[in-house]
C-alpha cells in the first residue's frame, strides 16, 4: 500500500467536515435482487432479508437512515416483494422493478417515484452492513456527488473498484477496472446532489442507453466529464458487503459486534425490534 493511500485509510470519515445540512435528502434503497449465489439461503426471501444479529439487512439500514435524520425512504422491489413490505411495513415507500430477473441495480434505480429536487438523493445497495456513522458523514461532507470508498480494501476482479487523482477527484468507477490500477472499494452509498440524481435518473431510463451500463457506478462513470464525483474514506469504521455465504458469516461474527451498539443501542425504531418474518435454510455456517 503506498504512502497516499494509507493516509486516506487512517483519515477518519467524515474528519473536517461541516455539519450537515438541516434538510436532508431522500433515499432510495435497490433491494430488488435475489442473490443467486447466496443460494439456497435466498431461495425464498431476498438477499435484503437476509438475518445479521437477529434483524435484516434491510431493517439495519433503516435504523441507520432513521438516525440520520431521513425521513422519506423509497426501497425498490423485486424478488420476494411481498415479504419486504411485511417487514419494513409503515417504514418506507415501495416501487417494484418488474424485470429484477434480467436487469441490474441501474434499471431499478430508473424504477424510483423520488424527485432529486430540491435535495439530491442518496442511493444505498442493500446488501450492505455498515457503521451508523458511515452514513452521517456521508450527510456532512459538503460536497454535492460523494461516494464512500474503502482505500484499504483488498482489490480483486469481483470489487467495485475507484481511481482516484490523489486529491479525492473520482477519475474512474468500474468493476471492469485492473486492481492495480484502482485506489479504493466503492461502498454503495452515495449522494447526489439534485443535477447529477436527475442526470442519472434520465440516463437510468433512456431506452437507448450506451451498452455496458448495468449497474449504478457504471452510469456515474459515464457521468463522470458532466459531474464531478468526490471519495469519502471510510477510515476504520466496519462495513461489508454481502454477496456470498462467507460474507454473511464474516458479517455476523466479526462486524456486527463493531457497529451493533452504535446502531441499536437504544431502544429500536418502531417500538419493540421488528424481525424478518422469514429465516434463510439451515445451511452450514461454520465458523
Amino acid at each position: 500500500m503506498d504512502a497516499t493511500r494509507a493516509d486516506r485509510r487512517r483519515k477518519p470519515a467524515g474528519a473536517n467536515r461541516t455539519p450537515a445540512p438541516t434538510r436532508t435528502p431522500p433515499a432510495v434503497v435497490l433491494a430488488a435482487g435475489r442473490g443467486n449465489r447466496l443460494l439456497p439461503l435466498t431461495e425464498r426471501i431476498p438477499k435484503c432479508l437476509l438475518p445479521v444479529g437477529g434483524r435484516s439487512l434491510l431493517e439495519h439500514q433503516l435504523r441507520a437512515l432513521q438516525w440520520a435524520g431521513v425521513d422519506r425512504i423509497e426501497i425498490i422491489t423485486g424478488h420476494g416483494a411481498e415479504r419486504v413490505r411485511e417487514v419494513c411495513d409503515g417504514l418506507a415507500g415501495y416501487a417494484h422493478n418488474a424485470q429484477y430477473e434480467r436487469t441490474n441495480s441501474l434499471d431499478s434505480l430508473a424504477c424510483t417515484t423520488l424527485a432529486p429536487e430540491p435535495d439530491g438523493l442518496l442511493i444505498l445497495n442493500s446488501d450492505v452492513l455498515f457503521h451508523p456513522d458511515l452514513l452521517s458523514a456521508l450527510l456532512a461532507d459538503p460536497r454535492r456527488n460523494v461516494l464512500l470508498a474503502d482505500f484499504a480494501a483488498t482489490l480483486g476482479e469481483e470489487e467495485m473498484k475507484i481511481r482516484t487523482d490523489g486529491s479525492g477527484r473520482i477519475r474512474a468507477v468500474s468493476k471492469r477496472l485492473s486492481p492495480s490500477a484502482a485506489d479504493a472499494e466503492n461502498l454503495g452509498l452515495i449522494k447526489l446532489g439534485p443535477p447529477a440524481a436527475r442526470a442519472l435518473i434520465e440516463l437510468a431510463r433512456r431506452r437507448n442507453r450506451p451498452r455496458g451500463l448495468r449497474w449504478v457506478p457504471d452510469g456515474l462513470h459515464h457521468l463522470r466529464r458532466r459531474f464531478v464525483f468526490h471519495a469519502l474514506p471510510t477510515g476504520d469504521l466496519p462495513w461489508i458487503e454481502i454477496d456470498f455465504p462467507d460474507d454473511l458469516r464474516r458479517a455476523e461474527t466479526v462486524i456486527y459486534p463493531r457497529l451493533s451498539a452504535s446502531l441499536w443501542g437504544q431502544a429500536a425504531f418502531g417500538g419493540e425490534a421488528r424481525r424478518a418474518s422469514a429465516r434463510p435454510g439451515r445451511a452450514s455456517m461454520k465458523t
